[in-house]
């Protein structure tokens, strides 16, 4: 490990010493905005010699209204600004003396042209859905039932997203093995975690979520269903800004948000900061049965668990953006997350066999888990010219979880006289540190052809110290079974290359190849080599998009992916369901391969996307298994040896009137699966559907609502049938005059329907459980939101080195 360590550190040491001495050109910065203050995306600016009004250099404004313009010569300059509909709009004259000067413009405002747009009413709002060539792009801030929800919740309004809240998981498209990235930056945790962090991310701080189900090469080939790309709001002007938020909530608990962003420009450092916290103090009903046949006799176990638990998540992202030079930038970035769960449960439980009542049981629990989670990263990014960019990314990573559990059990025969009980005591720590390193190039050789280049390398080192102890007669003895630490060591290299292409202004195609390199070794002190992994696979990925006429646009794409197993689910956890119920993990767990083929349809903007997908060894997270020497049942996750998925999206908008439109997404799969289970083979195929839709409705000027509801058809996940289920949310918007401030007031969950339901009835496998899982969806929020400061900071659009890597780690 030292020597990687060493090699690492003298990679970025020459690569500072490489890119650093840049050479200096001048560059000048400013915004566009209109009248009313707004930005004017993808306006004309031009740079223009003041002597004779000629042309020294031009480009097209940002999204954001912004522009950078480099390669010119000093001299005196206007500039100018002109689009259709607004009048043209000049700057004061301003001197570049130097070749390293920085000029930094003050807003240039534009008047609307009455003559050019009579009558013509310019609303200036992205669609709700959006299709890409290689993506869906959902534009999150548009919605108003979204606003003072979190993330999660936007998640499971979004076409194809299915949101497992028990198992906290997520699948797209009906697959699995989703890798959820913020900004382009994974989050290098398992996908509970993932979930956890989305529980606790205001939606009113995101932007867009991206739905890219066949990532392209310079992705990691990691996740089969693909990524889910959350893109946080960043206010791109000059000055000093930001936004705060506050929100309270009640269900049968209370809770609690707050948020601060804050950006900051000033000559060549751009500072940024985001810090939130939420407080969820929840009550949770979890039901389970279990039936099983053993020496011809019919046992039974059930338990109703009710649990209050307290969450309080702490989130922030710190860093500043330097420009060395018009061609060089220097950022450093800092982010982490502390999040503490203290809860405390009783189960009571029964036993029957033959249905003749022999016992029953209390099991009181307390839980707490505390991660800790800190993310470094330096990046350097420097321009040979305005499209040709090399990228470098460093990021260090360490987790630490420390996550006890004690439990007390009361036991009763069937008259309910007490017998002796047990107490069981469960520790797990788990400290995961990570390295990351990537180099990326990227150049847009003409209008018609891009290419892209990198190299990345990923080391990984991961401990889980699990132990599990009963308390039996005023003896404590550890449960050898449960019992070990793990340690495990990892490194993935990887290279990719791609090439973009526009044949004509119709058609385009995108092909890309990753080639990936993985080392992986798990050991515990009981077993050595329990995983010992060493292969290379190559990913290819090919996008074709042709337009058919202006409202017509067809999309075909191929790719090749891998889902690897968490960390988590390799060295295992441990939760008491009851005495005889389990969560836990799985180490033999391997990689599950795909391959992915996908076309979508666009007529206007009504989209249709079908995709297949072919994987072998199929990770199915927390499934059954019986162990009949100890009479207990694990739910752990499992390989399948043969998943097939074919799944229709559709998406429409319908405009009823003027006032009212709504957005509609429906979703079919259909899923066959073939393996081995425990020595059974189950080969069955099973669909189902999904309907979403969301209704917006304009009162007034300043005020809308928002009804956003979902129906599932009964569906399988595993082996496991999940009952039909739905919800409703409404939400009303206020917007104040001022424009910079907002309330929000959004009920979930009205009609109390999101209570999942699934049962696992295999009795070849002497497997039958069901589970009811209620987790308080309903919730009356009221939030308030308000923009502040200088409407002119320009922040830039942030990735580091480890964007992919951030989602095996659990909490």
């Amino acid at each position: 490990m030292k020597a990687i360590t060493s090699k690492l550190k003298q990679f970025l040491f020459l690569s500072l010493i490489i890119f650093y001495p840049t050479i200096v050109f001048s560059q000048i910065q400013g915004a566009v905005r209109d009248t009313s203050n707004q930005p004017l995306s993808f306006a004309n600016v031009l740079l223009l010699n003041q002597k004779d009004s000629t042309v020294a250099t031009g480009m097209m404004a940002t999204e954001e209204g912004t522009y950078s313009i480099t390669n010119f010569e000093p001299g005196t300059y206007i500039m100018g600004v002109s689009m259709i509909g607004y009048k043209p709009a000049y700057s004061p004259s301003f001197v570049i003396k130097t070749s390293n000067d920085h000029h930094h413009n003050e807003p240039i405002f534009v008047e609307g042209d009455s003559h050019q747009l009579e009558d013509v009413n310019v609303v200036a709002l992205k669609p709700l859905y959006e299709m890409k060539i290689d993506r869906m792009v959902v534009n999150v801030e548009n919605s108003i039932t979204s606003s003072g929800s979190t993330a999660l919740e936007v998640l499971e309004k979004s076409p194809g997203i299915n949101v497992d809240r028990q198992n906290n998981a997520i699948s797209m498209n009906g697959k699995g093995g989703v890798m959820v990235m913020i900004n382009g930056k994974q989050n290098r945790m398992p996908m509970e975690a993932a979930v956890e962090m989305l529980k606790t991310m205001s939606s009113d701080n995101i932007k867009r979520i991206e739905l890219i189900t066949t990532p392209p090469s310079k992705y990691d080939a990691d996740g089969d269903a693909g990524i889910i790309n959350i893109v946080l709001k960043k206010n791109d002007d000059f000055g000093t800004n930001g936004s705060f938020t506050l929100g309270a909530g009640i269900a049968s608990r209370e809770k609690l948000e707050a948020s601060l962003n804050l950006n900051h420009h000033i000559e060549k450092i751009n500072y940024f900061g985001t810090y939130s916290v939420t407080y969820n103090n929840a009550r949770q009903n979890i039901d389970t049965y279990r039936k099983t046949m053993q020496d011809n006799m019919i046992l039974e176990s059930g338990s109703e668990s009710g649990r209050e638990a307290l969450v309080t998540f702490q989130n922030f992202r710190v860093g500043l953006d330097y420009t060395i030079s018009s061609k060089t930038v220097l950022s450093i970035l800092g982010s982490g997350y502390l999040r503490d769960w203290e809860a405390d449960a009783l189960n009571e439980i029964y036993y029957k066999t033959d249905e003749v009542l022999t016992g029953q049981s209390n099991l009181k629990m307390t839980e707490y888990s505390k991660w800790m989670h800190g993310m470094a990263n330096i990046n350097l990014q420097h321009h040979f010219k305005e499209e040709e960019i090399l990228d470098f990314n460093f990021d260090y990573l360490n987790y630490h979880n420390d996550n006890p559990s004690y439990y007390t059990i009361e036991n009763f025969d069937n008259e309910g006289q007490q017998q002796p009980g047990e107490d069981i005591d469960v520790t797990k720590i788990t400290p995961i540190n990570i390295m990351v390193g990537m180099l990326d190039y990227t150049n847009q050789i003409n209008p018609k052809l891009k290419v892209e280049a990198g190299a990345k390398g990923t080391f990984t080192m991961f401990k889980n110290d699990i132990g599990v102890s009963y308390l039996d007669l005023g003896i404590w003895s550890f449960d050898q079974e449960l019992t070990n630490k793990y340690s495990m060591n990892e490194n993935i290299m990887a290279i990719y290359s791609s090439v973009s292409y526009s044949l004509s202004d119709k058609t385009s195609i995108v092909a890309g190849l990753r080639y990936e390199y993985m080392n992986s070794v798990l050991d515990s002190e009981t077993e050595k080599g329990i995983i010992d992994l060493h292969y290379g696979e190559l990913f290819p990925t090919i996008y074709f998009s042709q337009k058919l006429d202006k409202n017509n646009k067809l999309q075909l794409s191929y790719s090749r992916r891998i889902d690897r197993p968490t960390f988590n689910e390799l060295a295992p956890f441990v939760v008491f369901m009851t005495p005889e119920l389990f969560l836990s993990g799985n180490e033999n767990l391997l990689p599950a391969f795909s391959t992915v083929l996908k076309t979508d349809y666009q007529y206007k903007s009504v989209i249709l996307s079908v995709s297949y997908t072919d994987t072998k060894n199929a990770i199915s997270r927390f499934q059954p298994i019986y162990n009949e020497e100890t009479d207990r049942t694990y739910f752990v996750s499992q390989n399948f040896d043969s998943q097939k998925i074919t799944s229709a999206v559709l998406t429409f908008p319908i405009k009823v009137t003027d006032w009212w439109k709504m957005q509609n997404n429906f979703t079919f799969i259909f899923r066959k699966i073939n393996t081995n289970y425990e020595g059974e083979n189950l080969d069955y195929a099973t669909n189902n559907y999904r309907i979403n839709t969301i209704q917006s409705i304009n009162i007034t000027k300043n005020m809308s609502a928002e009804f956003a509801g979902y129906y599932q058809s009964k569906s399988f996940q595993g082996i496991y049938e999940w009952n039909p289920i739905g919800r409703l949310d409404i939400g009303v918007q206020w917007k104040l005059k001022n424009g910079n401030s907002r309330f929000n007031l959004n009920l979930s969950d009205v009609f109390k329907t999101n209570i999942i339901r699934y049962t696992a009835d295999f009795p070849e496998l002497k497997i039958y459980n069901t589970w009811m899982l209620d987790f308080e969806p309903r919730i009356l929020r009221l939030t308030f939101t308000h923009n502040f400061g200088n409407s002119a900071v320009k922040t830039r659009k942030r990735t580091t080195a480890s964007d992919e890597e951030q989602k095996r780690i659990s909490n």
